[in-house]
């Protein structure tokens, strides 16, 4: 992108890296100014962000925890960087996600029983699904429907509060976002996670955010 500046035209910071023989995504995640070029929607910038290899480093700085000496940047900056990247809601960057099985698989790893879950990479995973769920919601529900575990697995990590909040829009007990999926309402209704989430009340969770579920759950179903 450019702007004018003292009579002369300026590249951005983005484009000055862009038109660089050899970069790397590090490099762009650490200007300033990604995030503004991403919304300005810089095509130079977009039509590199869209790759698959590309996304997938991108899912990686959300779902993947680092050592405690990494540094700084790693275990901080990039995560976010990432994340609002994602939120940005670029459909051929959520695209090349939500149409490419091997991303939708490392995406949700981060609810597997033996990931960490830190509570800064939870929000941001959190960020990452809820816009799927509304801006790809049929790409994301036949996922979701073709692997029923993510239920169950969410539903075990209802203590995380951004966990539980994903659970609220996947279920779509906080709107109506499925009033056009038919497919999807049935498969909701069949689906058990009313019984999983009681199940929970004999659990050491607190039962202040089960009970909130559960009446949006029912709110839903009247």
């Amino acid at each position: 992108m450019f702007w004018r500046m003292t009579g002369l035209s300026a590249a951005s910071p983005v484009d000055t890296i862009l038109d660089k023989e050899n970069f790397t995504l590090e490099e762009l995640l650490d200007e300033d100014e990604i995030i503004q070029e991403c919304k300005a929607l810089n095509s130079r910038l977009i039509n590199f962000l869209r790759d698959k290899a590309q996304v997938e480093q991108l899912l990686r700085y959300v779902v993947e925890e680092v050592p405690d000496d990494a540094e700084r940047k790693r275990s901080f900056k990039f995560p976010f960087i990432a994340s609002e990247i994602f939120t940005c809601e670029i459909d051929v960057i959520l695209r090349t996600l939500v149409e490419d099985e091997e991303l939708m698989d490392l995406l949700f790893s981060f609810v597997k029983p033996d990931h960490p879950h830190s509570t800064l990479l939870s929000g941001y995973f959190s960020k990452v699904v809820i816009c799927l769920v509304l801006r790809k919601t049929a790409p994301l529900m036949s996922y979701v429907q073709g692997h029923p575990e993510i239920v169950v697995q969410l539903v075990d990590l209802i203590g995380i509060t951004s966990i539980m909040e994903v659970l609220i829009r996947l279920i779509g007990a906080d709107e109506t976002i499925y009033s056009n999926y038919g497919d999807t309402l049935q498969w909701l209704e069949n689906t058990n996670v009313l019984e999983m989430i009681a199940d929970k009340f004999n659990s050491s969770l607190s039962h202040k955010p089960l009970s909130f579920l559960l009446k949006l759950i029912v709110a839903m179903s009247i």
